[in-house]
């Protein structure tokens, strides 16, 4: 064969090759094809697997010490799964009536029948038991969210189910939460709320507990032009709350200033930008978080990200970034703010801390509004970048982000579910610009430096994580398109 035949024979053969590869890489992120599967266990069953219905909030696993929890939550008729006896209806809990007997009397019913009318969700809280099935406890209209105390022996059922009208007085208008003590065999309603003033729809809480009975949880700061006349008092609220006894009571974390900063100040310092977004409100985008380090010391972060048009009318839109930082400090009385910093350039969307005292961040640090793994040095209060967010287009370029909040840190692992997008070059789609999105689920044993790929469904494939153990739980397709009404683990050590 003439050397110039040959030479066009493997040119040829290696575009060929290139092509396939770069269609397989494509097809495969896709189709979601591929991905590990290390030490696969089955967690339990359940018998409907309407009863493992997931959603994009509030529904999933949770493990304790004393026991897991399943919340499923189905969209539409729920009649065909009749409850047995000892399955406790929390709508008659609250309400003194099941939902099907208020459906039945609608007129009887009042308020309670039009947010049926507009709510046909069920939430559905089931428990594993010692034969590895999960059994239903307890159920209850519209969505709901478990949280639970450090040790397990308190679980509390956030809901969005209305206040009985007779139970309106003093202005609280918080949507129902009930608490357990027994392990979901009696639920009470708290009719004083829990933590009632950080957030109204109950569902929306975002608890962090510490240590056995101290928990927190958060609402949107108060700004320093509030009409309130709090901010003239030295006293105000970060909207961020502490209690003691799991949340039967709780007090406000107040401040002598705002710890939002307006948006003006931020516009005066980058003149160069005349169209700025308001989507987000007048304080942006606005992302609180809580950290306590021990019995004296904690923080609150708030971070602001303001958008605007990129100025020379072709690029991306552009994120202004700026984190407050409030150390807090207590020695026998309530928690003070004692220092207020800010910190330009800096977007915390995400911060965990696992059982080893490591606090790893979603942080983004420049002005697209991509994130980066990265670790806190709580000592310092400076970051260090671990990891970029995987995806499941590499080597390929393009770009990644958080599907939702799910991110976890074990205590040798990092979980992440991740969207991303590819955009095929322009002499392949010459006429238009082009793009492909697929989702998917990595882990990494060191802590960024390397990534897996699981072999889960990225969205809504994970249902669970047990980081005190490293092992992340998920099911085979949501109810609808799978009849398998198992629920399994990886083992990410």
């Amino acid at each position: 064969m003439p050397r110039s035949k040959l030479f066009t024979t493997l040119f040829i053969a290696l575009l060929g090759g290139a092509a396939l590869w770069y269609m397989w890489i494509l097809t495969s992120a896709k189709l979601e094809w591929g991905g590990s599967s290390p030490d696969q266990q089955q967690l339990g069953t359940v018998k409907d697997t309407r009863l493992r219905a997931m959603t994009q909030y509030c529904t999933g696993v949770v493990v304790t010490g004393q026991g897991t929890w399943l919340v499923g939550r189905l969209d539409g008729d729920a009649s065909q799964l009749e409850p047995a006896a000892e399955v406790v209806d929390l709508d008659a809990v609250v309400y003194g009536k099941s939902v099907e007997d208020s459906e039945k009397e609608p007129e009887a019913a009042g308020a309670f029948s039009s947010f049926l009318t507009r709510d046909k969700e069920t939430s559905f809280i089931s428990r594993l038991d010692a034969q590895g099935q999960f059994q239903r406890v307890a159920q209850v209209s519209g969505a709901a969210c478990l949280v639970a105390a450090a040790d397990g022996a308190s679980v509390f059922l956030l809901t969005g189910l209305d206040r009985p009208e007779s139970a309106t007085a003093d202005n609280l208008n918080q949507t129902v939460v009930f608490r357990s003590d027994d392990q979901g065999k009696h639920w009470t309603w708290l009719s004083k709320g829990w933590f009632a003033e950080a957030d109204q729809l109950a569902w929306s809480l975002t608890p962090y507990f510490h240590g056995a009975d101290e928990v927190w949880a958060w609402g949107r700061p108060s700004g320093g032009d509030d009409e309130s006349g709090e901010a003239t008092s030295g006293a105000v609220p970060t909207g961020v709350f502490y209690s003691a006894d799991r949340g039967m009571t709780s007090t406000p974390i107040v401040a002598s200033e705002s710890l939002l900063v307006p948006a003006e100040s931020v516009h005066a310092q980058h003149p160069d930008i005349t169209d700025w977004h308001t989507g987000s409100g007048e304080q942006g985008d606005v992302q609180t978080h809580v950290l306590q380090l021990d019995a004296r010391n904690a923080f609150i972060w708030v971070s602001q990200r303001f958008w605007a048009s990129n100025p020379d009318g072709v690029g991306n839109n552009l994120a202004f970034n700026l984190t407050t930082r409030a150390r807090l400090q207590r020695e026998t009385g309530p928690w003070r703010v004692v220092e207020v910093q800010r910190e330009d350039n800096l977007f915390i969307s995400r911060l965990v801390q696992n059982d080893s005292g490591r606090v790893i961040g979603l942080i983004d640090q420049g002005n697209l509004g991509r994130d980066v793994i990265a670790e806190l040095d709580t000592t310092a209060l400076t970051w260090r970048t671990l990891s970029e967010l995987p995806s499941v287009f590499a080597p390929l370029a393009s770009e990644s982000r958080v599907r939702g909040t799910n991110f976890w840190v074990g205590q040798n692992s990092l979980l992440v579910n991740t969207t991303s997008e590819h955009h095929p070059p322009r002499w392949l789609y010459w006429w238009s610009d082009a793009n492909i999105s697929a989702d998917g689920v990595f882990y990494s044993k060191d802590w960024g430096q390397s990534w897996k790929r699981l072999d889960i469904d990225g969205y809504l494939g994970i249902v669970g994580f047990q980081p005190a153990q490293d092992r992340v739980i998920w099911g085979n397709g949501n109810w609808y398109d799978n009849n398998d009404g198992g629920l399994y683990s990886y083992g990410l050590r």
